[in-house]
């Protein structure tokens, strides 16, 4: 089997490449995601279409239904003009403040945020969030929703507020106006409060504020897993030396990614012997044997990098293979049915020339008074031969 001249430079191959959640290769991705731990809308009824499902209140807020009364709108976006300028799918119902002089309406719920810690404590996670508020004509009653960033014990660590509507901004129509905001979601954050504020007005009468589809939404970068594997090896190997491999599986995305890859040592294994590993420097990859390979599998946390360790001992060069070894990582199914003669093809790949050390050539002692000198360089042979000068 052939060597990869192209590759062998100093004996040393080191190759990278990013990987997507799914295994392939492709190139890191940009943008951010939904979170996958946790996808989707995360408040519990935010529409108040199951009436007060979710919610817990310390003073009463009113679960209205559309069109029940001419004090609250329908599911209409108002601007500063007072003109209407779309509809919202407002579902069944809104909340609204209750009656009471003075006195304030509350309703909040905890969203818990657990499974996303990990991209949330690598500081990649984002909060998005909205609600439609709005009121009656020039009534100045407000509401404003407040979504608190808490850590395990509840000690509040920041917060995003969405700020109350005023008449002005609804021109003195009856309707909505959507408020939404994004912002980072602190280190340490294990739950999120979400907070919906009612207060009276100057009359100090009924709170006529509304709100509807109070949302919120985590997303996150995609998770970009870098490999690279790499030997200790300066150039090529002689029997009996061992070799020392390193793979490296790193995810510089926002979100954790799951491994699924194959160490694919045939074209190691064909010219040395396993010493020792493979083996992960953390519980979060395993590896185990498949077939003539190793599997490696798990998933990598965002900003985390995990590496897989194994040695190998060159065998005689009378019983090596091809004199080339050959460590490659792959997807499992695109692992070579044969054993790879190079690098040539493999994204990350590492492969390093043996040397026969053994090669060295017996002097004819029958040449007199000669004396040889024998040069290994690589695979082969160098003769200096001088002869000393005779008397005729």
């Amino acid at each position: 089997m052939g060597v990869s001249m192209a590759r062998r430079g100093a004996g040393l191959v080191l190759a990278a490449a990013a990987i997507a959640g799914a295994g392939a290769m492709t190139a890191a991705p940009a943008g951010a995601a939904p979170m996958a731990a946790q996808p989707g809308q995360l408040t519990v009824n935010g529409g108040g279409d199951d009436g007060m499902t979710g919610w817990i209140q310390a003073q009463p807020v009113n679960w209205v239904r559309y069109g029940s009364t001419s004090n609250y709108p329908a599911p209409n976006l108002v601007n500063s003009a007072g003109q209407v300028t779309g509809t919202f799918p407002g579902g069944i119902s809104l909340f609204a403040g209750s009656g009471g002089y003075n006195s304030g309406h509350r309703m909040w719920q905890m969203v818990d945020t657990t499974p996303s810690a990990a991209s949330i404590d690598a500081g990649a996670a984002t909060a998005n969030v909205s609600a439609l508020l709005g009121g009656y004509l020039t009534d100045n009653d407000k509401v404003e929703i407040n979504y608190k960033f808490l850590d395990v014990d509840g000690t509040e660590i920041s917060s995003i507020t969405l700020p109350p509507v005023t008449p002005a901004e609804r021109g003195n129509a009856t309707g909505f106006v959507r408020r939404q905001q994004s912002a980072p979601v602190p280190a340490g954050t294990r739950q999120i409060g979400v907070e919906a504020n009612f207060s009276p007005g100057t009359d100090l009468n009924d709170t006529d504020a509304v709100v509807d589809n109070i949302l919120l939404f985590l997303d996150a970068p995609l998770g970009n897993l870098q490999v690279t594997t790499s030997s200790d090896a300066s150039g090529a190997v002689s029997d009996g030396q061992v070799v020392n491999y390193t793979t490296t599986f790193t995810n510089t995305g926002g979100q954790p990614v799951a491994v699924d890859q194959a160490l694919v040592l045939s074209g190691l294994l064909d010219d040395a012997d396993l010493v020792s590993g493979p083996t992960s420097s953390d519980a979060a990859l395993t590896v185990s044997p498949n077939g003539g390979n190793y599997g490696v599998a798990g998933t990598v946390a965002p900003g985390q990098s995990v590496t897989v360790t194994y040695a190998v001992a060159v065998k005689p060069f009378a019983s090596q293979g091809d004199h080339n070894l050959v460590a490659a990582v792959t997807d499992p199914a695109a692992a070579p049915a044969q054993a790879p003669a190079s690098c040539t093809g493999i994204a990350v790949c590492a492969e390093v020339p043996t040397a026969d050390s053994a090669a060295v050539p017996m002097v004819n002692p029958a040449v007199a008074g000669g004396a040889a000198a024998v040069v290994l360089a690589g695979g082969g042979v160098f003769w200096a031969v001088r002869r000393r000068a005779t008397a005729s």
